[in-house]
């Protein structure tokens, strides 16, 4: 018999969180999924872990065959359809369709309303690649990558990992010699669905709550003509379409978006109001002068040090006396306490795959003394371990 009462006292705790937070705010939302895994932890053996693995896996197989093969888009929104009419729509076999099917309805994927005929669920609905589906074909993406993790470890020097041209993700879809980035924009689909992507995981990664935005008004307000704002590769806007939401007109001031022409060119006006967009490149000199913030999201995430240290120089040189860099990423604690961000660990990993890597604070430190910055203060979130860094340039 297994002793329980370790996990009978979690799940009292755990009973106890629900009752104080009947309306969990994002934060408190996460921190109860927390106590809910530490429940199933103490109860799991070794082998209920494997076992769930395996079901993660199938679950997460099925229901990327069913995307990718446009079977999801077969079901109708409303109504039913079945495995046989499935099948005739996608040109696959029957038992192939009723196959992935009961592995995804047993998971809570659509519902069987009778034998072999299905409808659309909640948790469906969400795959839609119209939804939340383009984060789970990513995810999918990578987790191919990491079925050849032990063929690139076996073939690479260790010193490979960090050649931007030499990536394991690359690696695992015989595109190594280009980027990622260089890959990924070779198939306008990917890179679509990677811009997606960085929309859907907003919440985990909050832009605001941190920086005290209104410290900076009686500057903006005093010098209208230097730009306020300046997102560096800031993808589709999400940040400065936030900032404006929390500051209603910006103080006056100007918000410009930079990223690759690729980025830039899929940007419709409506998509990015009271915002300039500007095709530029990280790695060439920054062309906006003196603006009061510099910002850096999710960016240099993207690289190991050596390479941050090179983009920082090109904005570094732009930045005037009391300009501010400010850097949104996540922080690596020096310790890791079992259950606890778990989201910052296998985003790590998946940087890993393609030359970028999470940071602790002394390597953030180190990058920034190598450019001339020094490190104002640490704004940190409530959410997960998203900060942001704010640097000024050094000062005699």
């Amino acid at each position: 018999m297994e002793d329980t009462s370790a996990a009978l006292r979690a799940a009292e705790e755990l009973v106890e969180a629900l009752k104080s937070h009947p309306r969990a705010s994002h934060a408190e939302h996460l921190a109860l999924l927390e106590r809910v895994d530490s429940v199933r932890a103490l109860l799991e053996t070794p082998y209920d872990v494997i076992e769930r693995q395996q079901e993660v896996m199938s679950t997460a197989g099925a229901m990327y065959t069913l995307i990718m093969t446009g079977a999801i888009k077969k079901v109708p929104d409303e109504g039913t359809i079945t495995a046989k009419e499935l099948a005739a729509e996608t040109n696959m076999d029957v038992s192939a369709i009723q196959r992935l099917m009961r592995v995804s309805v047993v998971a809570g994927f659509f519902t069987e309303t009778a034998p072999d005929t299905y409808a659309h669920s909640a948790l469906s609905r969400a795959y839609q690649l119209d939804a939340q589906g383009p984060f789970f074909v990513l995810i999918m993406e990578f987790n191919k990558m990491y079925m050849t993790l032990p063929d690139y470890f076996k073939t690479h020097r260790p010193e490979d990992l960090y050649d931007l041209r030499k990536s394991p993700f690359c690696f695992s879809v015989g595109k190594e010699g280009k980027t990622y980035y260089e890959a990924i924009d070779e198939i306008p689909e990917h890179r679509g669905i990677w811009d997606q992507c960085l929309q859907i995981i907003e919440k985990n990664m909050p832009i605001s709550g941190m920086f005290p935005w209104e410290s900076l008004k009686e500057n903006v307000e005093k010098e209208p003509e230097r730009p306020f704002f300046v997102d560096v590769a800031g993808g589709r806007g999400q940040a400065l379409l936030k900032l404006q939401e929390e500051i209603p007109g910006v103080y006056g001031g100007k918000l410009i978006l930079q990223d690759l022409p690729i980025v830039i060119d899929s940007l419709k006006p409506e998509e990015i109001p009271n915002i300039e967009a500007i095709a530029y490149d990280i790695f060439t000199p920054q062309p906006i002068k003196n603006a009061h913030v510099y910002f850096m999201r999710r960016l240099l995430h993207d690289f190991y040090p050596s390479v941050c240290i090179d983009i920082l120089k090109n904005t570094v040189s732009a930045m005037g006396p009391d300009s501010r860099l400010i850097v949104c990423d996540m922080l690596v604690p020096e310790k890791v306490e079992p259950g606890r961000l778990k989201e910052l660990y296998w985003l790590d990993l998946n940087l890993m795959a393609i030359t970028g890597k999470e940071k602790t604070l002394d390597e953030f430190k180190q990058m920034f003394d190598a450019v001339g910055l020094e490190l104002v203060k640490v704004w940190p979130s409530a959410i997960g371990a998203t900060v942001q860094l704010e640097t000024r340039l050094k000062r005699s």
